[in-house]
């Protein structure tokens, strides 16, 4: 039996690469799911799986055939790790039947909460939906055993149905599910194997070197806010690491393919970062855990392995409850160099509808202990346009980002003038996504859901992506993002009153951005995303942007000290309606392919009512997005169909 792993990309078939794997601010992240299905798989008694990394060779139709022509496989494993890789699994799919239609095509990861659409879509035979290595284990022997027989024909569905984690199309065509993938044990859980994912790149020596990248071309992350990381002597390469598997938290915007959070073995850590540093050279390590800090006593041993190995290290997602001024010392002394929170909103009722479960002070106290510390934490943690978010919400977080530069007394458009805000994309396997599905804003059809994946394959969470399931009119959705720095800016300069910039901070924002500049590839970048307000530096020539008004107001009026003094009720709807225009000549003039807004309604009728999310009439948990859901789940007429596909697109 011959079995073949393959790595996803995002991009959209036939596009060009906006830039080389081997370019960007951060390294490739190491394919953790990919080595923990082969790990699993050889623990098994089952040879190894082969390994095309077509993430990051990137190859053509031509050379994809042509390498499953000389390589015969009875099972492919796609690894689609994000739900916007829709269109790159059908491609895949397509290609591998082509070459031998007795293939069984495996889809695993994220994109499976749309499992209906994926079978019924594309040539994937099986959805391996929630934690992968049991499940793909089981098919194995479910194909061996099938294989002995001798039988040519298909694959006992019956059989594959006994297996946890498995979605299918059966014989009457109806969708099956056998529910969420049972996850590892901690101990069983795997650190990648470079020298698998070597495998993977079929000869090609350099494409290794992209999971790195030398500490002084990077921007991966924010260690330059870090006095250590311009150290002589230490090893320059950076790359990235997960500490912990899955997330306490169930954020109705973020996709959950398995319950749980589980640790690894520490001695499994040791090994790894012993060959990462004596193999490649790495002295800096991005923690990409989604809930870094959760078990504190692993934690702090981890931080004090971390130390042992000589790296420094910084942390891209922590809950600010997690974290005491106590630990955010211990992992400070122990290499760390910055912690990020996921902050999400400065108001109260949007974290509520998040179901974040923690209070607006508890983002300040985090903030506030890792500044008090000297610990780096970068603000970057925003994100807006979920349904409810309203002109009220997003004044609340522009005063709470205000607040919080000036407590750093950084000036504001240091901070947030070179990023953009995180808008909410609806992701299949959320609440926010079944909401859509609801209101008839992705529709209920196979058809209609799988325009919308195709919508959204290669997208990012940000304005120029964004579907309004808001309900708000344009001319509001627009402005979010540039009200909210406008709010922001007459907040800092009301509390800045009598106080003086810490220059000594103030230069280390400006070293960053310095840094940063490093990269030519990120420039040409920024130069290029400037569509609904991407990432308009201020030294960059937008001259001749067709986005001039957003790149204008960015530079020149929403972190203006002067503009913030005006009244409210002028600047406001003067920034608001110049977006929509910007919105308008977009749309109809230039007909941008990023916007997406066209795809969005207006519709008043659809905008969540103030007096469901008023806490002085609901609990916290009748305010969740999940509970709103659930709710509104109990009026339609639902089939059985209806109800297992359901089951996949809501998460566990």
């Amino acid at each position: 039996m011959e079995t073949l792993l393959c790595s996803v990309p995002v991009e959209s078939p036939g596009d060009k690469l906006r830039r080389k794997r081997s370019e960007g601010p951060r390294p490739v992240q190491l394919k953790t799911a990919i080595t923990s299905l082969n790990h699993w798989t050889e623990k098994n008694g089952f040879p190894t799986c082969k390994f095309y990394d077509v993430d990051m060779l990137y190859p053509s139709d031509e050379e994809i055939e042509k390498y499953l022509r000389n390589n015969k496989f009875d099972i492919v494993g796609l690894s689609a790790v994000v739900s916007t890789s829709y269109k790159q699994v059908k491609r895949l799919a397509r290609i591998i039947k082509k070459v031998n239609k007795n293939s069984l095509v495996v889809c695993g990861g994220y994109l499976t909460a749309a499992a209906n659409t994926v079978l019924r879509k594309t040539q994937v035979d099986v959805c391996v939906v929630g934690d992968g290595e049991i499940a793909w284990v089981g098919i194995l022997n479910a194909v061996n055993s099938h294989l002995k027989t001798g039988n040519n024909n298909k694959l006992d569905i019956e059989q594959l149905l006994k297996i946890k984690g498995i979605a299918l199309i059966d014989n009457d065509k109806n969708l099956k599910f056998t529910g969420y993938g049972q996850s590892l044990a901690g101990c069983h859980m795997s650190f990648p194997s470079l020298q698998y994912l070597e495998t993977g790149l079929q000869g090609d020596k350099e494409a290794m070197k992209n999971y790195f990248r030398p500490r002084l071309q990077s921007n991966s992350g924010a260690f330059s806010m870090d006095d250590r990381y311009f150290e002589e002597g230490r090893r320059p390469m950076i790359t990235s690491i997960f500490l912990s598997k899955g997330c306490v938290a169930k954020c109705t915007f973020c996709q959950r393919g398995s319950k749980g959070y589980y640790v690894y073995d520490l001695s499994k850590l040791e090994s790894h970062l012993k060959n990462l540093r004596d193999n490649y050279n790495v002295g800096f390590l991005t923690c990409e855990d989604e809930n870094f800090g959760s078990n504190r006593k692993y934690f702090y041993e981890v931080a004090e392995l971390l130390n042992k190995y000589d790296m420094l290290w910084g942390a891209i997602g922590a809950r600010c409850t997690n974290v005491t001024k106590e630990d955010l010392a211990h992992y400070k002394k122990n290499g760390c160099c910055y912690i990020r929170f996921g902050i999400e909103s400065g108001s109260q009722t949007m974290l509520d509808l998040m179901e974040k479960k923690y209070v607006v002070d508890d983002i300040r106290k985090a903030v506030y202990a890792c500044h008090d510390l000297g610990l780096f934490s970068p603000l970057t943690g925003f994100m807006i346009g979920m349904p409810g978010e309203s002109l009220k919400t997003i004044r609340e977080s522009g005063r709470l980002m205000g607040e919080l530069a000036a407590k750093m007394r950084v000036p504001i458009d240091l901070i947030f003038g070179n990023q953009d805000i995180q808008y909410a994309i609806p992701l299949v396997g959320t609440p926010l996504y079944e909401y859509g599905k609801q209101l008839a804003l992705i529709g209920s059809s196979v058809d209609e859901e799988e325009k919308y994946l195709e919508i959204v394959s290669n997208v990012a969470l940000y304005k120029r992506y964004y579907i309004n399931f808001n309900g708000a009119p344009m001319s509001e959705v627009v402005a979010w993002q540039d009200l909210l720095y406008l709010e922001a800016t007459r907040t800092f300069y009301k509390l800045m009153k009598n106080k003086t910039i810490d220059q000594k901070l103030t230069n280390k924002y400006i070293r960053l951005l310095e840094m940063r500049g490093l990269n030519p590839q990120l420039r040409a970048k920024q130069r290029k995303i400037q569509i609904m307000g991407g990432s308009g530096e201020k030294e960059l020539d937008v001259s001749v942007s067709r986005y001039f008004i957003t790149n204008f107001l960015k530079q020149h009026v929403v972190f203006s000290k002067v503009v913030a003094k005006l009244p409210r009720f002028v600047v406001d709807p003067i920034v608001r309606y110049l977006l929509y225009l910007e919105f308008l000549i977009q749309k109809h003039l230039f007909k941008d392919s990023h916007n997406l807004y066209k795809n969005s309604k207006e519709n008043s009728k659809i905008r969540i009512k103030y007096e469901m999310l008023d806490p002085s009439k609901t609990t916290q948990k009748e305010r969740s997005l999940r509970t709103i859901v659930a709710k509104r789940m109990g009026q339609f007429n639902r089939t059985e169909q209806d109800k297992t596909a359901s089951m996949l697109t809501a998460g566990p």
